[in-house]
Parts: C-alpha cells; sequence; structure tokens
C-alpha cells in the first residue's frame, strides 16, 4: 500500500511569492507600521486630553450647581478674573496642541497674575479706606463695603490663579510628563 501511494505523483504546493523575498520593500512597511502607531498615538493623547479635561469640567459644573462659579467674576471690579480665565483657555489650546513650552509660560504667568490680583486687591482696600474725624455709620459701611471689594478681588483673583496653575500643570504632566 505504501508502494502505490508512493508511486502516485501529487504535485506538491510550493510557496511563491508574488514577489521575490529580496524584492519586498521594507521601507514601505516600516512607514506603513510608524503611520499606523503615530495614528495610535494621537488617538491616545486626545483620548487622555478629553478624559482629563472632563474631569476638570465636573468639577466646575459642580461649582456651577453651588452657586460659586460666578462670584469671583462679581467680586472682581478690576478685571482680572477675567485676564486670568482668558490665559487659562489659551494654555488649554497650547495643550491640544502640544505646545508645552507655551503651557508652562501660562502656567508661570497665572501665578504672577494671582499675585498682582492679590496685591490689586489690597491696594484697592486701603485707596477706599479714609480717615474721617467724624465717624458716621455711613462711613463705617464705606469702609466695610471699601474691604470687602478689595478682599473679594484679593482673594478670587488668587483663588483662580492657582485653580488654573494646578488645572494646565495635571494637563502638561499626565500628558507630556512635562514640569509647569
Amino acid at each position: 500500500m505504501l508502494a502505490a501511494l508512493a508511486k502516485m505523483h501529487i504535485p506538491q504546493a510550493a510557496f511563491r511569492p508574488e514577489k521575490p523575498l529580496a524584492a519586498l520593500d521594507i521601507r514601505a512597511q516600516q512607514d506603513k507600521l510608524s503611520r499606523n502607531f503615530a495614528l495610535a498615538a494621537e488617538r491616545s493623547f486626545l483620548a487622555r486630553f478629553v478624559v482629563l479635561n472632563l474631569i476638570g469640567a465636573a468639577l466646575v459644573g459642580a461649582a456651577w450647581a453651588e452657586d460659586l462659579l460666578a462670584k469671583p467674576y462679581q467680586a472682581d471690579t478690576s478685571g482680572m478674573c477675567w485676564l486670568i480665565t482668558a490665559l487659562f483657555g489659551w494654555g488649554l489650546v497650547c495643550c491640544v496642541r502640544r505646545d508645552w513650552q507655551s503651557v508652562r509660560w501660562a502656567g508661570n504667568v497665572l501665578v504672577y497674575l494671582g499675585m498682582v490680583g492679590t496685591v490689586l486687591g489690597l491696594i484697592m482696600t486701603v485707596s477706599d479706606l479714609s480717615v474721617d474725624k467724624a465717624q458716621s455709620f455711613e462711613s463705617f459701611k464705606q469702609v466695610v463695603t471699601a474691604i470687602y471689594i478689595g478682599a473679594g478681588t484679593a482673594l478670587y483673583t488668587n483663588l483662580l490663579a492657582c485653580i488654573g496653575y494646578l488645572w494646565l500643570g495635571t494637563n502638561a504632566h499626565l500628558l507630556a510628563r512635562q514640569e509647569v
């Protein structure tokens, strides 16, 4: 039986590549792989950015639900809170663009703007205080109002600047392992 099988001619299936092995384009394969990996890296960066900032947006939403979101802007008569918010927004745009040097610059400027807002609030407080010989209830109300306005500017600008710095710093650290 084995002899009969040996006499049968069965054509052997041979591996014949469409191109000879030497002619395969290694560069094209490497380019295709690198494009696929780059696309996957881009998607993972955007996914991490979205998740990280959705957490921050949820905290902002919680502050809005507790009616705390508008207080800094209402208390600050100097407009520093709006400037800090605009700079923070620009810093987030720089995070999306992966411009880590600009993110670092925006974070540092946020800290300085918070300090400037604190000093500005103290100046506003002191400049509105006056030393009158005649002490009346109306002058007392004016002093308390000046302290309230100045302290609101001082504290809220510092608070917003610190929050913005931490938010940008967290983005830079978790997305690019950069320090702000």
